[in-house]
């Protein structure tokens, strides 16, 4: 009698469930290290415990560690009412400039 081997093992607990969340999470690490360019990692744990009747429960557990981009600041100033605004309100005008969108800021990024 030939030993079962570890993938069909996996695919046969909760009925391939179990297998088909590995293959999801491992998808999400690997695309986030990708889009990162920093490490992760998923370990799995299986838990047997023996029953009275020589049967095993089986239980596992999927931990992940995804990458995640670094987050930008903001910078705002506060009126004297408390509200937030993103021009300091004690900054002067001046006449003639133009204040540029995201869209104009995407395209002089390309120039």
């Amino acid at each position: 009698m030939s030993n079962k081997t570890f993938a069909e093992v996996l695919q046969d607990l909760r009925y391939g469930t179990l297998h088909d969340e590995l293959t999801e999470t491992l998808q999400e690490v690997v695309n986030a290290c990708i889009s990162t360019g920093k490490g992760g990692s998923l370990t799995l744990q299986i838990k047997l415990k023996p029953g009275k009747s020589g049967e095993l429960e089986l239980t596992d557990t999927i931990k992940s560690t995804v990458p995640e981009l670094e987050k930008g600041a903001s910078i705002m100033w506060a009126t004297p009412e408390g509200n937030l605004q993103r021009q300091d309100p004690r900054q002067m005008t001046i006449d003639g400039l133009k204040s540029i969108g995201k869209e104009d800021y995407q395209q002089l990024k390309k120039v």
